[in-house]
Order: structure tokens, then C-alpha cells, then sequence
């Protein structure tokens, strides 16, 4: 299983075909075999799993050379970890007389594995490794703010909570400043969220955070739950995907593997009435030219009685 950053849990069945022309039937070979995938993936994004078929248990009751086939042919969770249905595997095994001492058939036989090859009946010998990348996806969340007393450096904080995700499971998490100014302190954001710890982001205006995105691997299987709420509005109205929210716009969403489908908008908008009813962007003139009036008319009463004052003498 490749294509991992996190632990992988899934079984993958595989059927097992004798081959029609074999000297006899092996009346206790296996139809079917199961695997269970259960571990953490290496460096690599690999997790590997081997089984075994011992066939020295199985029941030979002709002698010569027996040929089968093994398929994979289903995933317990096929759509995070698909089938691998372009691989079939031969392997033969040739059955004969145990001898004695004197190179004397003793009456039991012995089988042994004598080729493995991959998807065709002559080649090199090769082991039966059946491979399949998983399949992830990831998310985006993104934020803006509208309004005539809305600030474009105001920040809002977004909590992450899974509702089916293995704990201790972690996420990448992109698209945030480093450091944040929320409510007068400084934040440093997080760079991963780990399942099971409580997660907040922090986006103002044009920002969008990205949730599972590492490098080359997608993280977030199909079909896991979460749920975006935004903790605080900071007296800005929240919407969520166009709808009007609560005091904490919630947006509960399901992991679909087209990551164009996987987007939370987040709208926060901030709108005030003009007191007076006048435009703003007039007003300061019309202020100034009362003004200016104002001391006009002042100047005049002032010059009017000092000439009275001086005509009385």
C-alpha cells in the first residue's frame, strides 16, 4: 500500500484458482485468502503486509506439476484502498515420491514451489506483490470579510473536529500566518492538526487554509467527517456557503475525493448606518464651508460695533 502518511486499516481479499489441467483436485487449497493491512506507513508512504500459504500442508494425491492463480479481488474500503485487478500471479508447484535410502519411493510425497511468475504463464520468477495506492484528498477553507466597518486584518478563529478519524492521526495545514494578532495576543498557528487535540486556524480577508495537503501525498481519506465552526464573530455577521449562521457558523462536511468539491467558504460581513443620513464623503465639506461662514459673520458684528464705539466719543 502506498501513498500514505498515516496509519492504514483495511483488508483485501484475494481468490485462488487451481488450474483445470492439474493431475488432481487439492481438496484443502483455499478459495479465498485475507489480509489485514493494519500499520503505519514508512518514509516512503509504504505500508507492506506479506502472508503466507504454506503448502506443505495442503493434500497432493497424484504426483506432477500443479499450476494456480491468485487475484486480488476486493477491499473491505475500496474507496480509500482500491483493488488492484491488473495483477494475477501463477505460481506452480511440482508434487513427487519421497525416496528412501536406496532412492526407493516410500509412498509419501513431497511438493515444492517450483516457479512464480506475474500475469502470464512463462517468465522470470517473481514475487506475488500486489500493489495499490490509496486514495486521499484534501480540504480548503477560506475566509473574507464584507461590509462598510469591516477590517480587512480583523482575524477569525476556525476550530477542526473529526468525527471518524483514528486518533492520533495527523494533517498538514497550510495557508495561515505564522504568527497571528487575535484579540490583543499573539498566536503562533499550527502547522498540523493532530485528531483528538483541540485545532483552531486563524484566516482574515482573501485567506484560505488547506487541510491535508502534504507535499506530494493527500491526507484525509474519503468519506471522513468534519466539522468547521467558527468559534467567535467579533461582532461581524457569519455566513457560511452563502447561509446566514448562528453566533458560531458550523459547517459539517464529508471528505469526497474530487478536491474541487471539498471547499468551505466563510463569510463575515460588518455592516453600520450613517447616523446623520448624509453621505460620508460630503459631509466634511459641507462642514467646512459653515465654518467659514461662521467666522465671516463673526468678523462683521465685531467690526460694526467697534465703529459704533468710536462714533460715540
Amino acid at each position: 500500500m502506498t501513498g500514505l502518511t498515516n496509519s492504514a486499516n483495511n483488508s483485501y481479499t484475494f481468490n485462488i484458482i487451481q488450474d483445470e489441467q492439474n493431475p488432481a483436485i487439492v481438496e484443502n487449497m483455499p478459495t479465498e485468502l485475507e489480509m489485514n493491512f493494519r500499520g503505519s506507513p514508512d518514509e516512503n508512504g509504504i505500508v507492506n503486509v506479506t502472508s503466507q500459504l504454506d503448502i506443505g500442508q495442503l493434500d497432493f494425491t497424484a504426483l506432477g506439476d500443479y499450476k494456480f492463480s491468485i487475484r486480488e479481488v476486493a477491499s473491505s474500503d475500496v474507496s480509500n484502498y482500491p483493488v488492484d485487478s491488473d495483477d494475477e500471479f501463477f505460481f506452480y508447484v511440482s508434487v513427487r515420491n519421497k525416496l528412501d535410502e536406496n532412492n526407493h519411493p516410500t509412498g509419501e510425497y513431497i511438493a515444492s514451489l517450483s516457479s512464480q511468475v506475474k500475469n502470464h504463464d512463462t517468465g522470470e520468477k517473481e514475487d506475488a506483490i500486489f500493489r495499490s495506492n490509496a486514495t486521499r484528498s484534501y480540504v480548503r477553507i477560506t475566509n473574507k470579510v464584507t461590509g462598510n466597518l469591516a477590517n480587512e486584518n480583523d482575524y477569525f478563529k476556525y476550530r477542526i473536529e473529526f468525527e471518524n478519524a483514528p486518533e492520533g492521526d495527523e494533517y498538514a495545514v497550510s495557508g495561515q500566518d505564522a504568527i497571528v494578532s487575535y484579540k490583543g495576543e499573539s498566536i503562533s498557528t499550527i502547522s498540523k492538526i493532530v485528531v483528538g487535540q483541540d485545532n483552531y486556524i486563524y484566516l482574515k480577508h482573501g485567506q484560505t487554509a488547506t487541510i491535508g495537503l502534504n507535499g506530494n501525498y493527500d491526507e484525509l481519506p474519503i468519506g471522513l467527517s468534519y466539522r468547521l465552526v467558527e468559534v467567535e464573530g467579533n461582532g461581524y455577521t457569519q455566513y457560511v456557503d452563502g447561509v446566514a449562521g448562528d453566533t458560531s457558523a458550523t459547517k459539517t462536511v464529508t471528505v469526497d475525493a474530487d478536491s474541487s468539491g471539498n471547499i468551505v467558504s466563510f463569510i463575515n460581513h460588518k455592516e453600520g448606518d450613517i447616523l446623520t443620513g448624509i453621505v460620508m464623503n460630503v459631509l466634511p465639506y459641507l462642514l467646512a464651508i459653515s465654518a467659514v461662514g461662521g467666522l465671516a459673520l463673526a468678523w462683521r458684528v465685531i467690526k460694526k460695533k467697534h465703529k459704533e464705539t468710536k462714533c460715540s466719543r
